[in-house]
């Protein structure tokens, strides 16, 4: 293995949390209104359950094939040629996830925060404690996320709550009346825009001591994950409205400008944006990770770190030319990702596992026949 450290349970059930609220916590209220309109936030009540089934297949998926990574799953299944194609693929859904979520923070940071920091300078920051996460390895990674979480759930707790006062019931009248195909459409796509982009856990699932309740925690990391963010959409169209929560882009930040306690509790916006950067960073460690260990398997290399640099070096280009602008991915490249989250993590998971239960199948047969000729 190219790997030695080993995340325990609790450590990978908190990875999971960070990955999957990541930089939803920001763009999946807007996601989620796109469709659903007032009634979104009832759309991503149902989009749990069809996220449980999600993540149920790819843990099938890891049961079929026990000490595998995603990427030596599909050598194992479809052969050495056909499986390092479909294993590439993966690797560049890996690499692009990355560079999107680079990008995000890059541009947030420099039309929110820091407005007259070139993008560059951002981005190059956050690559650099990318690679020093990659080059620390998954052990330190797990012990980090660890700590880290906390900040951002207790962040998340106190911005719903000091935005209480806020809320109209109005915002989110009447209920039901959105058109059955939209009401459908919003709930795939909060399941797969959050539930399916946990697809990369699959990189780590063999690395990951064994425990009896591994699944359990695994499921109840990422519905907890997916209630806050059904509560974060809920208070942003009780809050905002539907008009605005759709057309804004970070809708988490401009709810915490919006806090305002007795004249005292009041810009606590930089708490919401720190966690954001913080859920979002797990995430994009999560995807860098899963694309250098991946990358070291298909080439067969003995260790991942000499990968670590040229892929710093990538993701540092790729960032900056993947978008011209905010616009260009919230507009274009944001709805068009819904399929490839359904395609990686539904549809090739699902493949994958059919060709199992298939090979079974016709191995048991045989076995069958042999006994029989016997």
């Amino acid at each position: 293995m190219l790997i030695k450290e080993r995340l325990t349970v609790r450590q990978f059930a908190v990875l999971a949390f960070m990955g999957m609220i990541g930089d939803m916590m920001l763009i999946y209220p807007t996601l989620l209104t796109y469709s659903g309109r007032q009634n979104a936030w009832i759309c991503s009540i149902v989009s749990q359950g069809i996220g449980m089934l999600i993540l149920w297949l790819s843990y099938k998926l890891h049961e079929a094939y026990p000490g595998l990574t995603l990427i030596e799953i599909c050598s194992k299944a479809l052969g050495k040629w056909i499986g390092a194609i479909l294993a590439a693929a993966y690797l560049f859904y890996f690499l692009m996830g990355s560079a999107i979520c680079i990008r995000e923070v890059g541009d947030f940071m420099t039309t929110q925060v820091y407005l007259h920091t070139p993008i560059r300078a951002i981005i190059l920051l956050f690559v650099i404690t990318l690679g020093w996460s990659a080059l620390k390895g998954l052990g330190t990674f797990g012990k980090m996320a660890e700590i880290l979480a906390p900040f951002v759930m207790i962040s998340l707790i106190i911005l719903m709550l000091c935005l209480l006062p806020k809320m109209e019931v109005s915002n989110i009248q009447p209920f039901f009346d959105t058109p059955l195909f939209s009401f459908i459409s919003g709930s795939v796509r909060g399941a797969t825009a959050s539930y399916g982009e946990l697809i990369i856990i699959t990189m780590i699932y063999p690395y990951i001591t064994h425990g009896v309740h591994k699944r359990r925690d695994l499921l109840l990391a990422a519905l907890l994950a997916g209630i806050m963010l059904t509560l974060i959409l809920l208070t942003s169209l009780l809050v905002l409205g539907v008009e605005l929560t759709e057309h804004n882009i970070y809708v988490s930040y401009i709810l915490a400008q919006k806090i305002n306690i007795g004249g005292f509790v009041q810009r606590i916006e930089a708490i919401s944006s720190t966690a954001w950067l913080v859920s979002t960073y797990f995430k994009t460690s999560l995807y860098t990770f899963g694309f250098i260990l991946g990358l070291a398997q298909l080439c067969r290399l003995k260790s991942y770190q000499p990968l670590i640099l040229p892929t710093m070096l990538l993701l540092f280009g790729m960032a900056i030319v993947i978008s011209p602008d905010v616009l260009f991915y919230t507009l274009g490249i944001m709805y068009a990702w819904f399929d490839w989250d359904f395609t990686v993590s539904i549809v090739i998971p699902a493949f994958l596992l059919l060709i199992h239960l298939m090979k079974n199948r016709f191995k048991q047969r045989n076995n069958a026949s042999t006994l029989s000729q016997k």
